[in-house]
């Protein structure tokens, strides 16, 4: 006869709170499993920016119940215009993503 032991669990620990730290307690979370998110900042701010998402990603919200409430508040995009750090127009891929119309490389120093 075998005997069923009790194994501890141990607490996840994840550092920071940005989108990974976020989407890896949302995942620990669906499956019961005990965490705690480290974030450094003391408040949250807004950032400005926007937050370009692939479909290799959205599995992931499906599974957490989440895709249709973030497909409410998302918009989609038909074009990428392509920029260095300086601002300047390198191109653009267009809609159907299927090829790059013009992009030119460029180190940040050029």
């Amino acid at each position: 006869m075998s005997e069923t032991v009790d194994t501890p669990t141990i607490p996840v620990l994840i550092v920071g709170a940005g989108i990974g730290g976020l989407m890896l307690g949302a995942v620990l979370e669906s499956a019961n499993i005990s965490y705690h998110i480290l974030e450094r900042a003391a408040e949250l701010r807004p950032l400005g920016s926007a937050l370009a998402l692939s479909a290799n990603i959205l599995p992931v919200f499906e599974q957490l119940g989440i895709y249709e409430d973030l497909k409410s508040v998302s918009l989609p995009h038909v074009s990428v215009d392509i920029f260095n750090t300086r601002l300047d127009d390198l191109g653009s891929i267009g809609g159907s993503f299927h090829k790059i119309v013009y992009v030119q490389c460029m180190t940040p120093n050029e």
